[in-house]
């Protein structure tokens, strides 16, 4: 499932909100950093559980 460039600047934009780093919104998302570096670079095809990960953590709170 692709996670566009659009994602990733939600992605990038929310944790820098939240003000948190990327190990700390990696633990959170449950996957790691290097992951977590792929979603914020965007069209990452991710498999089905990060995908719903990183949506449901951007779901958040709207």
């Amino acid at each position: 499932m692709l996670l566009t460039e659009n994602h990733a600047r939600k992605v990038r934009r929310k944790r820098a909100d939240l003000q948190i780093g990327k190990i700390e919104l990696a633990k959170k998302l449950q996957i790691s950093p290097p992951t977590l570096a792929k979603v914020e670079q965007g069209n990452y095809d991710a498999p089905r559980r990060i995908y719903e990960s990183v949506i449901n953590w951007l779901l958040e709170d709207v």
